[in-house]
């Protein structure tokens, strides 16, 4: 990606700009919700059509977890060394390339793959989201945008079924993994109106797994 001059902790935000870093960000917290909630009143389809049971179809959500639980591993780590935003853009290549191939699955095999590694893209979002706005505020404005944050990734899991089975309305299963893989096309556009967080002076370049956690301010 193309380098921006960072933002650091103390530089003051204008309204418009601190609500248009706040609608990416929350775009970003939405992944984790929106990945799985939005396909699930789509599933007897999908088990119609992959020729697949009840039982192989859950699994697709423990795929989803698991890769989830593996990209918190991951991003914290390379997102202190790297900077956020290009984890962020490979996180979200990674969503787009799983939701791709969650819509051209034909087994449930590889749906199960492909929602593993849709997770893993979707975990540096939100991961990386919150480390985001440690970088740019503090104290009581860092409380209150993370407070929102978290709003957001509460509502989200309510809008999903809903928003899912308006789209089954539509078309297809196949519909909803290429509406997400729209949405990652579009936040991944947006990411590039947000300058990188992390001042290369603030990175931590200890070997990855050395260290634990997300550089805060």
């Amino acid at each position: 990606m193309s380098q921006t001059k960072p933002l650091s902790a103390g530089n003051q935000h204008s309204d418009k700009q601190s609500l248009w870093i706040l609608a990416i960000l929350s775009a970003l917290m939405a992944f984790a919700s929106i990945s799985t909630d939005l396909y699930l009143p789509a599933m007897p389809a999908m088990a119609q059509s992959l020729h697949a049971s009840a039982a192989q179809l859950e699994l697709t959500i423990s795929g989803y977890l698991v890769g989830f639980s593996l990209g918190q591993l991951l991003w914290g780590p390379i997102g202190d060394r790297y900077g956020r935003r290009l984890p962020i853009a490979l996180g979200l290549l990674l969503f787009i390339a799983g939701s791709i191939g969650c819509a051209l699955s034909t087994a449930a095999p590889v749906m199960i793959i492909c929602r593993a590694l849709q997770a893993i893209g979707a975990c540096a979002s939100v991961v990386l989201a919150r480390a985001m706005i440690r970088d740019l505020y503090e104290g009581h404005r860092a409380a209150q945008m993370l407070s929102t944050l978290m709003t957001v990734m509460a509502i989200a899991p309510l809008l999903g079924p809903t928003v899912g089975g308006a789209l089954l309305k539509f078309g297809s299963w196949h519909l909803i993994f290429w509406t997400l893989a729209a949405f990652g096309i579009a936040t991944l556009a947006a990411l590039y109106s947000l300058p990188e967080t992390l001042p290369i002076e603030r990175r931590n370049y200890e070997p990855l797994g050395g260290h634990g956690g997300v550089t805060s301010s």
